[in-house]
């Protein structure tokens, strides 16, 4: 399936390099999500990231950590693996990165009608396909696996043009005398 930016939502991609910014290791307890997005909110506030790109990223880190406490369980059954989360950047590109020990892919949803309207959870990975420009999952080299998600800021808006400078009006001359 192809995303906006026209890339296959499920291959990671290296180009172009990502920078790491932040990786933090998470408890594998409810209490992660909110600690992931205090620190998500708090690496992109000082770096300068726009505040609506922000809050975009926590609602992503949001729903992504939460399915990785919910969802990530080891291969024999224990929650003892280590559940993290990266921020990345490439140039004006985002990158969230969030790794659990489970091997075991999300189920991406392929739009609105994949989702059940009556059900009371399923719908954190619709809301990041909506939010990010590029999504997908990659299973670790030994175990477990990341789910990803990609942000570019909005579309800036061209620099506004400055106000015209007006000219200091001519001293007033009297008509020479008739």
């Amino acid at each position: 399936m192809l995303t906006d930016s026209g890339l296959a939502h499920d291959v990671y991609g290296q180009d172009p390099p990502w920078l790491p910014l932040a990786r933090i290791p998470l408890p594998h307890r409810p209490e992660a999500a909110p600690k992931a997005r205090r620190h998500a909110r708090e690496v992109l506030a000082l770096r300068r990231v726009d505040g609506e790109l922000i809050a975009t990223v926590e609602l992503a880190v949001s729903e992504l950590v939460t399915n990785a406490v919910r969802h990530g369980i080891c291969v024999c059954g224990c929650t003892r693996g280590t559940v993290s989360l990266t921020l990345l950047r490439a140039g004006a590109r985002l990158r969230v990165e969030v790794a659990d020990p489970s091997r075991t892919p999300p189920r991406w949803p392929t739009g609105i009608d994949s989702v059940d309207a009556e059900a009371e959870e399923g719908r954190g990975l619709l809301l990041v396909t909506a939010l990010a420009a590029d999504w997908g999952d990659q299973a670790g080299p030994t175990r477990g696996k990341v789910v990803w998600c990609e942000f570019t800021p909005a579309a800036q808006a061209p620099p506004r043009a400055p106000a015209p400078r007006t000219a200091p009006a001519a001293p007033a001359v009297d008509p020479p005398p008739t």
